[in-house]
């Protein structure tokens, strides 16, 4: 990691694409439309905690995971560039698994699960920003690792503020707006999931 500020400005933004804020305001409004502010904002303080942790977890234990299931870098990098181009075809076509993930939300028992699924898992810390987190983490130093926290940290912050003024920003964006955000977003992920899955090969041929 030679230039720590082109490091994080590199995890900063593929994790925000892939955890997308903005585009999950729709979602989030979905799951919990009938409900009170005290429970809106319940839902959202534990799926923001839950999918924090299961992020800074992956940081530095990632490696760990790796070697108990036998999986190098390589192959990672090659799965989570083709998973995280799958998310970015998902946000082109209009994320129809979201209406899955709505359809399940609205069917809980317990308005507390909501947070865990779909919110926490996997809306906001899916397989996509786990691999990535991992992959990330895999090329960094301790100084890196912290950066790469701190990426986490201001991205969840983002979270938080979005469910917090989700009704506002839908008005000021609007379902089109929206929309186009994540589309744009979805197009940038595309060409990070090739370079992935382009470094992973190349490195796996010893070409890199």
């Amino acid at each position: 990691m030679n230039d720590p500020l082109s490091f994080f400005f590199t995890a900063f933004t593929t994790l925000f694409i892939i955890i997308d804020p903005p585009g999950n305001i729709p979602t989030f409004i979905a799951l919990t439309e009938s409900l009170n502010k005290e429970l809106i904002d319940r839902i959202s303080k534990k799926a923001t905690v839950i999918a924090t942790v299961i992020l800074l977890v992956f940081v530095f234990a990632g490696w760990a995971v790796m070697e108990f299931f036998s999986i190098s870098i390589e192959a990672l990098k090659i799965a989570g560039g083709l998973m995280m181009f799958i998310i970015s075809i998902d946000i082109l076509f209009g994320r129809k698994s979201r209406e899955i993930y709505e359809e399940r939300g609205k069917m809980s028992a317990e308005i507390d699960s909501i947070a865990v699924f779909p919110l926490a898992l996997p809306l906001y810390s899916g397989p996509g920003a786990i691999t990535a987190v991992v992959v990330l983490s895999s090329s960094a130093d301790l100084i890196g690792k912290l950066l790469i926290v701190v990426a986490v940290l201001l991205i969840y912050a983002i979270v938080r503020l979005t469910h917090i003024y989700a009704v506002t920003l839908m008005r000021i964006l609007g379902k089109s707006g929206s929309d186009i955000i994540a589309r744009v977003m979805a197009i940038l992920l595309a060409a990070i999931s090739v370079e992935y899955v382009m470094d992973g090969v190349l490195s796996k041929v010893g070409l890199a």
